[in-house]
């Protein structure tokens, strides 16, 4: 307090002005330099994606709705290279199970009673294109809902990368990915609970993540389920 008294003090607008740019230099400098420090440890993916916000004329390509209603008409999808794990084959006790998958439809099809979600984001590669939405329920936190479209990718593609964290650290596609294990499989859902080791910037500690994963198919169109 007595620091600003000093301040005003001054017998001009442009004394005090002055007086009180030079006490907020340091609040600007932290700020740049936490910027610096968010853009310089940002992921290798995000450098190249550019901002279309505005520009219209690209229209959204919807996913391909499942044709069925109920969870039976989906199919499994295995893994071609199970990992030397215990199995798991109980539905009760997988990590990912039919209702996570019915819950993840709802939501995407916008039909899980919910309030309507803002349009946040909109970015674009000339074959990559990125959206984001978020909602605030009355009860709980934030929610947040992405689309992204490969135009130049099958399904298949994207479904076997989806679990692929070989490549994902052998390629440096995930930069900030440092350790990977398969702590549980399920030979006959394909069911996986893998843990991650993902890198923060110096001044935070390295975060580890248990993440459980599943794939169902309805035809040509994948739900990929991650919790």
């Amino acid at each position: 307090m007595s620091v600003l008294a000093e301040v005003f003090r001054e017998p001009t607008l442009a004394g005090v002005a002055r007086e009180l740019a030079t006490l907020a230099a340091p609040l600007w400098l932290a700020a740049l330099v936490g910027l610096l420090i968010g853009w310089a440890w940002r992921p290798r993916w995000a450098a190249a994606v550019v901002d279309v916000a505005g520009n219209n004329h690209h229209e959204p390509v919807a996913a391909a709705a499942a044709p069925a209603t109920v969870a039976d008409h989906f199919a499994i999808v295995p893994r071609a290279k199970p990992a030397s794990v215990a199995p798991v084959t109980e539905e009760e006790e997988l990590a990912v199970s039919t209702p996570d998958l019915m819950h993840l439809r709802r939501v995407v099809e916008e039909k899980d009673g919910g309030p309507a979600w803002t349009h946040m984001m909109d970015r674009t590669l000339q074959t990559f294109r990125y959206q984001a939405w978020k909602r605030e329920p009355q009860n709980g936190p934030p929610q947040y809902r992405s689309s992204t479209i490969f135009e130049d990718a099958s399904p298949d593609v994207v479904r076997d990368f989806f679990w692929d964290d070989d490549f994902r650290i052998s390629n440096t596609w995930d930069d900030m990915l440092l350790e990977h294990d398969t702590l549980e499989e399920c030979t006959k859902t394909g069911t996986m609970v893998v843990r991650w080791v993902r890198k923060f910037p110096f001044f935070c500690s390295d975060r580890e993540y248990v993440i459980g994963r599943r794939i169902w198919a309805s035809g040509k169109t994948y739900y990929c389920v991650t919790k």
